[in-house]
Order: structure tokens, then sequence, then C-alpha cells
């Protein structure tokens, strides 16, 4: 039961609130017109009791007083569209119809038959009689009261039921229904207009986590949120200052570091043995090689690009001929043209590298672009020996690789998969690694989805 409960319950806070005012209304509305109809009720039975007591006693002293020659003509004048009024030599069945005495009556019509006390008074309440005048057909009335006259007959006095005139116009039900919608309309605006800073909060955070130096978010709304705000923009302040700070620290590390190794291969021309000279020139040009892609990673060299409108189908397949033409086995498949907001330089290098991972472990690549659900999705298929599924998370670390050598030959420095992946968030997509759909084949299936429209990339992620 509660779990259908929770999957009916609204996902939206603006819903949630909508549906938490309206249900109050709803129920404010329902109870306030119970007691309004009992107390009306009431009320309306006693003076409708009242008002008939007068006129069945102002009836009964005409009849008294009108020749019996003239009463036919007087009984069809005092009879109207809601009350027939006839005159009877017998007084009612008492056995048979059900009537009653008034003291038997309900209690809101008791005192309002004192203008009728000193006559034999007898009253039918709900029952069905026939109506044999013009219509022919049986008629609910509300009321049959029977007063007996002086001279021995019997007043007889049926009130109908029937249908008031046609009026145009809404009534009690269609007055209900409009409140009802205006309170749903005026509701749903409030919550939208309440929750509005909410949704600008989270477009702001989901901003900022593709664009570290993203606008501050203005601080409109209520206290609570103005506050939420302005701490949000405190944080956003600090960590671009963090960000700054670090970038000034590796650019002054990398200045010291090339100096230190500038001096050393220096010294290293002045060995003699030519093996370790040349051992000791490639290992700092190695450690040249590996501090200048570290550097490049941590600072971003891509900071400075400006996004603009790129052909990703186009980027792909010159990254695809330009490697066939080296002699490479590459190949892609996918539409002439997929245009993608995205900064061509950084998103080049990112291609580039999961080509480079996918031929030096795979020897061939099959890149394949599609396009799904506002979606771009770029597939690099290589048919190499595959990542364990529990490694897959693992490699896109830093420095990590999986073969243990550190050989730039055989497996690199470890940051191409981590540089690749900090460029495709930045650009507010995803990269992933699955088994090839052929397993007999084998081999490694990197995904990459990259939103088409809608995303903000104005400065880099910083990992």
């Amino acid at each position: 039961m509660m779990r259908a409960l929770t999957r009916l319950w609204p996902a939206t806070m603006a819903s949630r609130f909508t549906l938490i005012l309206v249900t109050g209304l709803l129920i404010f509305l329902i109870i306030s017109a119970a007691l309004f109809l009992h107390e009306r009720g009431g009320r309306t039975l006693g003076l409708f009791a009242r008002h008939m007591a007068l006129r069945i006693a102002a009836m009964a002293d005409l009849m008294e007083a009108t020749a019996a020659a003239d009463r036919g003509r007087v009984l069809t004048a005092l009879g109207g569209p809601m009350m027939r009024v006839s005159l009877s030599p017998v007084g009612p069945d008492l056995t048979a119809d059900h009537w009653r005495r008034p003291e038997e009556l309900p209690a809101p019509i008791q005192p309002h038959l004192d203008v009728l006390q000193g006559r034999p008074l007898f009253v039918r309440l709900l029952r069905p009689w026939q109506d044999g005048g013009e219509t022919g057909h049986a008629k609910a009335h509300r009321m049959a009261i029977a007063v007996g006259l002086a001279d021995g007959h019997w007043l007889m006095v049926r009130l109908h039921g029937g249908r008031p005139p046609w009026r145009w116009g809404p009534g009690p039900l269609g007055w209900l229904l409009l409140t009802i919608v205006l309170v749903l309309c005026t509701a749903v605006w409030a919550a939208h207009r309440m929750t509005r800073p909410l949704r600008r909060f989270a477009q702001a955070a989901d901003r900022f986590g593709v664009d570290v130096r993203a606008p501050p978010m203005p601080e409109h709304g209520s206290r609570e949120l103005r506050r939420a705000a302005s701490a949000f923009n405190r944080m956003q302040e600090r960590l671009r200052r963090f960000v700054d700070d670090r970038t000034m620290m590796l650019a002054a590390i990398s200045h010291d570091l090339r100096t230190v190794l500038t001096r050393l291969r220096l010294r290293a021309e002045f060995i003699e043995d030519s093996e370790q000279q040349d051992k000791a020139i490639a290992d700092i040009d190695e450690m040249q090689a590996m501090l200048d892609e570290t550097l490049s990673f941590a600072r971003d060299d891509a900071r400075e690009e400006a996004p603009i409108t790129t052909d990703l189908a186009a980027l792909l397949q010159s990254l695809c001929s330009t490697l066939a033409d080296t002699g490479r086995a590459v190949q892609f498949s996918g539409p002439a043209h997929l245009a993608l907001p995205a900064r061509p330089v950084a998103l080049r290098r990112a291609f580039g590298s999961l080509l480079d991972n996918a031929l030096r472990y795979g020897e061939q690549a099959e890149v394949s672009l599609s396009e799904s659900n506002g979606e771009a999705i770029v597939e690099i298929l290589d048919h190499g020996p595959g990542i364990p599924a529990e490694m897959r998370e693992k490699v896109f670390a830093p420095f990590f690789r999986l073969e243990g050598s550190r050989s730039r030959e055989t497996g690199g420095t470890g940051l191409g998969l981590a540089s690749a992946r900090a460029v495709i968030h930045r650009h507010g997509g995803q990269i992933s690694l699955h088994d090839s759909a052929d397993p007999a084949a084998g081999g490694l299936l990197v995904r990459v989805n990259l939103p088409i429209g809608g995303t903000e990339i104005n400065s880099p992620e910083v990992l």
C-alpha cells in the first residue's frame, strides 16, 4: 500500500506543493459545505414549515368563509405548480397512508405549526401519490397536509417536489467546480513561481560542474534561498581561487624543473661512455616528456580555447584519415555531418588519445558515430585483449597503467585516458568502457556520449 502511494506521489516540488495546497483546500471546502448544508437544511426546513403553516391557516380560514358553490373556483385559484389544493368530505386514512400527528413530526417543524393549533391536523412526509391530472404520471411530493374545517370537510394540501423553472448560469456545483479550477490554476502558478529559484539553483550547480569560472548565480527568492545562493557563490569563488593558486604553483614548478633538467642534459653531454650517455639523455628526455604531459594535464592548455559549433563527424573523419594515411587500420562509419558546441582542439586531442590506445593495444580501430536522445554517441572498438571489468574505473586514474613497466614505448605515461575523460566531462559528456559485442572477437569498446545542445562550456573542469 505504501509503495503504491509512493509511486503516485509527484516527483517535482512544484507538483507536491500544488497537490498539498489543492487537497487542503478541497478538504476545507467539503467540510464547510457539509456544515453549511446541515445548518442551512435545518433553517430552510423551519422557514418552509412556518411559511406553509401560515399559508395553510389562511387557506383554511378562507375556505370556511367561502360559500359551498364558490369553493371550487377558490380551490383552483389557490393551487399552483408546486402545490395542489383539494377539499375532501372525509379525513385521511390514518392506517394506510402513514399520516402523522403534529407531535410526531421532526423537531424543526413542530414549533412552526402553532398557527394551526385548534384544528384537526395530520401530515404525511415523503410519500408518493398518483397525480391523475393533466400529466397523468406519478410524482414525488415532499409533504401532504390534511386540515379539518369547521363544517367537517378536510382541506387537503399536497406539496410537490418538482423542479423549479430552468435558469441560465452555474448552480452551486458549477460555482464549486469553478472555484476548484481557479484555485488549481493559482496553486500551479504559485508553486512554479516559488520553485523557480530552486530550478535556477540546480542550473547554476550543473553549470558549475562543467564550468568552474561560471558567473555567480543571482541571489533572489526567499531569505533561505538567498542565503543558499550566497553560500554557493562563496564556495564557487573559493574553488576558483584554489584552482588559480594551483595553476600558478604548477607554472612555477614547471619553470624550476625545466631548469634542473636542462642542467642535467648539459652534464650528460660530458659523460665519456657513449652508451651511458645515450641512456642518460633518453631518461632526461622521458622525464621532460612526462613533465610536459603532467603539467599539460593538470594545467590544461585548452583553458583559453573558446567553444564553437564543431562538426564532430568531420573531426572524427579527419582523425581516421590521418591515421589511415600512416598505414594504420582505422575505419569510420556514421553521418557525414553532426554539429555540436565544443572546443575542437581539446576534443581532437581526447579522441586522438583514445584512438592511439586502441591502435596500440588492438592494432586496429573501428569508429562509429550516431545520434540518440539529443546526444552524439561515439564508439571506438579495438580487437585487443580488453580490460577486466574490475579495472575499468581504475584505468582513468592519472599515471595508472595495466602493464607493470614504466616504459613509454609499452604504456606511455598513464595520462591518456585520464586526460580524455577530463575533456569529455568538460563538454558535459560521459565516457565508459565495455566488452565487445562479439565475445569471440574480443576487444574493448569505448563509448563517449556528448550532448548536442544546451550545455554551456566556457572553462575547463579541473580534476
